[in-house]
């Protein structure tokens, strides 16, 4: 039987949290609390019944899904260096820029395939990036395009230049993410405020994860695609490992824009709770997003009684955290409500 502190059910969300806007960095959220009116008392588990919650992220993820990597030659052989790795990318959506800058091409809502490919193309031109932000950047190498027959994206490089898509998990990409070998290579914006280089904001990145494997180019470094062979170079993260010129390098795999799959969903409180795959606890159930970006997601659960156990004997606030696929923050905008919904069992 409910009682005052021993309720069957409670809801939570975002806009009952007083201090939301306040603590918000950068004018987003990705976490709330709610402190209880009545205090919940000898719980023994909770359980998520059901969560709504709109789906922020864009097609191609702000936070980790803007860079393009590849390799630039002149020659064929040995083009997998450092020397030769050059980057298409695109700004946030939500990107400011400094006082008349205009050399960037920003992330949108992307309607179709055919759309993200004009703005790669804008990216990849003159005027729309700058190799002083973007050290990797050189303008007019590639062109992309996109066959609606077979579903495909291509890139290729223009004139006698051979490229080949390099990998997330390529260690020439993570130490040009980190600066590791030369730190003037990382890629930054000139953002609002800033008046160089040196006082721009980096590129907003997460490694091991790219724009190439949502283009379709989904092979990791150590991958041996299918028609891998003698002439194949490790790096080079197509199915055949051969670097293009003048060919154009087809993906291997169809797109997929989807900047986020899932949202995991932590409780401060759900101390016998999951793990996620990163190894973060607290996790209470792993929600699929079944929405286009910026639409409702809605999510009721199907199964049997699964509660989290080992909760505390008395809670007095629960605190809920958003994460995606990757573990980086699911950001919200403050004019965006989310709410979920807890079986409390005793």
């Amino acid at each position: 039987m409910a009682s005052v502190n021993r309720p069957n059910r409670i809801t939570l969300d975002a806009y009952s949290d007083p201090q939301l806007l306040v603590k918000s960095p950068g004018g987003v959220y990705s976490s709330f609390t709610n402190v209880l009116k009545n205090p919940i008392i000898g719980a023994k588990g909770l359980q998520l019944v059901n969560a709504n919650f709109i789906n922020s992220a864009l097609q191609l993820n702000d936070q980790s899904q803007l860079m393009f990597f590849y390799y630039a030659s002149a020659t064929q052989a040995g083009i997998a260096t450092l020397a030769n790795l050059k980057c298409i990318r695109l700004v946030p959506s939500n990107y400011v820029p400094a006082s008349g800058f205009t050399a960037y091409t920003p992330n949108e809502y992307f309607n179709t395939v055919a759309e993200l490919i004009t703005q790669l193309n804008l990216a990849s031109s003159a005027g729309g990036d700058s190799a002083t932000y973007n050290p990797l950047w050189t303008a007019g190498q590639v062109t992309f395009s996109y066959d609606t027959g077979t579903r495909r994206i291509a890139v290729a490089g223009n004139g006698s230049t051979f490229i080949a898509p390099a990998a997330a998990d390529d260690p020439n990409v993570i130490d040009t993410l980190l600066g590791t070998t030369n730190s003037a290579n990382r890629i930054k914006m000139a953002t609002f405020g800033s008046t160089n280089y040196a006082t721009a904001t980096f590129q907003p990145y997460v490694l091991n994860e790219s724009m190439n494997a949502r283009l379709g180019f989904a092979q990791g470094y150590y991958t041996r695609g299918l028609y891998w062979g003698a002439s194949s170079q490790v790096g080079c993260a197509t199915s055949t490992g051969i670097p293009g010129q003048p060919t154009t390098t087809i993906a291997d795999a169809f797109p997929i824009l989807l900047g986020s799959q899932n949202v995991n969903v932590y409780l401060n409180v759900a101390i016998g709770g999951g793990l996620d795959s990163i190894g973060n606890k607290n996790l209470i159930a792993s929600i699929p997003i079944e929405v286009a970006p910026l639409a409702i997601n809605s999510y009721t659960t199907n199964s049997v009684e699964v509660p989290s156990l080992s909760t505390p004997n008395e809670i007095y606030e629960i605190t809920v955290t958003l994460t995606d696929d990757a573990g980086i923050p699911f950001i919200q905008y403050p004019n965006y409500n989310s709410e979920i919904s807890l079986a409390i069992y005793y």
